[in-house]
C-alpha cells in the first residue's frame, strides 16, 4: 500500500505544511518527502508580547490554512492532522482563529499541550529506527515558545515535559527567567542514570547550526563544539549572519538564543554529546497517522 500523508503545524516562529508519500517494503515504510513549505509567521511575537493574534497575522494564518486545503486536494492526500503549538496556546485569541479556520476551510486544527508536542516528536525520532534500546537518551526540541523534553531510559520514555522557553520569547526579551531554572531542575531531578549516552535535538536552529558545523547525517555534534559555534554566531551582527552564513532573516535573529537553550539543557543533563536527526513535529505527525493506518 502506497499513501499519501500531509500535515501542518502552526508553530510560534513559522508554520510548516509537509506533504509526504509512504511506501511498503520487505523492509518496513520509506518516507519519501514531496513538499515542504516552510512560512515564517511568527505568531509567537505577537501571542508572547500582545497576549493575542493580530488581524494581519490572523489573515496570513487563514490563508495558509486555504493553501493547505488546497494542496491536500492537489496532492490527493489519504489523511492529515493539522496541530498549533505554543504561540496558539498562549493568545487569547487562538481558538477563535482555529474556529475560523474550521468555519472558512473545513481543516481541523487542535492546539495541542505541549506534553502532547513531547509525545509526538518522541515518536518521530523513534521510529526512525536509529535509537538504541541499551542507551539512554535527553530528547531537546526548542520552538518559538516552548521547549519539550523528553528523558529515554533503556527503550523506555520515563519522563517527558514541555517549558515556556523559547526563542521568541528570548528574541523579544519577555522570557521568563526563571523558567531556565525550572528546566534545568526538572532534567537534574529526572534522570535517572549518572548522564544520558546522547541528547538528541531537534529544531530548526539546531538543524542549521548542526549544517554550520560541517557534520553529516547522524554523526554526533560535541557540546564543546556547539558552545564554540554559538560563541563565534554571537559575534555577528543579524546582517552579517544573512550574508556571512546565508541565513533567512527569521533564522539569523534567533539562531543565538536557540543555541543557548540546548547548550543549557546538555549542561544540565551532562551529556557531552548530541545526535541531530533532522525530524519535526511535522514529520511525527505524518508517522502517527501511518502507524494508526496499521492498525
Amino acid at each position: 500500500m502506497n499513501s499519501i500523508f500531509a500535515s501542518i503545524d502552526i508553530g510560534s516562529n513559522a508554520i510548516r505544511m509537509l506533504f509526504e508519500q509512504v511506501y511498503e517494503t520487505n523492509n518496513g515504510p520509506i518516507f519519501k518527502k514531496l513538499s515542504l513549505v516552510r512560512l515564517p509567521v511568527r505568531l509567537g511575537e505577537d501571542a508572547f508580547v500582545k497576549g493575542e493574534i493580530s488581524k494581519k497575522k490572523e489573515k496570513k494564518v487563514l490563508h495558509i490554512a486555504h493553501s493547505f486545503k488546497h494542496l491536500c486536494e492537489v496532492f490527493e492526500v489519504d489523511a492529515y492532522l493539522a496541530t498549533a503549538t505554543s504561540a496558539m496556546r498562549d493568545a487569547e485569541n487562538g481558538n477563535e482563529i482555529i474556529r475560523q479556520i474550521k468555519d472558512e476551510t473545513g481543516i481541523d486544527v487542535r492546539i495541542i499541550p505541549g506534553e502532547e508536542e513531547a509525545q509526538i516528536l518522541y515518536e518521530s525520532i523513534f521510529n526512525t529506527g536509529r535509537i538504541e534500546n541499551n542507551k539512554s537518551y535527553v530528547f531537546i526540541d526548542v520552538g518559538g515558545g516552548s521547549t519539550e523534553i523528553n528523558l529515554f531510559e533503556n527503550g523506555v520514555r520515563e519522563k517527558w515535559s514541555s517549558f515556556n522557553l523559547g526563542t521568541v520569547r528570548l528574541k523579544e526579551g519577555i522570557q521568563d527567567e526563571r523558567e531556565w531554572g525550572r528546566m534545568e531542575k526538572w532534567i537534574k531531578k529526572n534522570i535517572k542514570s549518572e548522564k544520558p549516552d546522547f541528547a538528541v535535538g531537534t529544531g530548526g536552529n539546531i538543524n542549521k547550526i548542526y549544517k554550520l558545523c560541517g557534520l553529516g547525517e547522524w554523526k554526533t555534534l560535541s557540546r564543546d563544539v556547539l558552545n564554540e559555534k554559538i560563541k563565534e554566531l554571537a559575534t555577528y551582527s543579524q546582517k552579517e549572519l544573512i550574508e556571512k552564513f546565508e541565513l533567512k532573516n527569521d533564522r539569523a535573529d534567533v539562531i543565538v538564543e536557540g543555541g543557548e537553550i540546548y547548550l543549557r539543557a546538555m549542561k544540565a543533563a551532562k551529556v557531552k554529546e548530541m545526535i541531530v536527526p533532522k525530524v519535526g513535529l511535522s514529520d511525527g505527525l505524518i508517522r502517527r497517522m501511518y502507524m494508526e493506518s496499521k492498525k
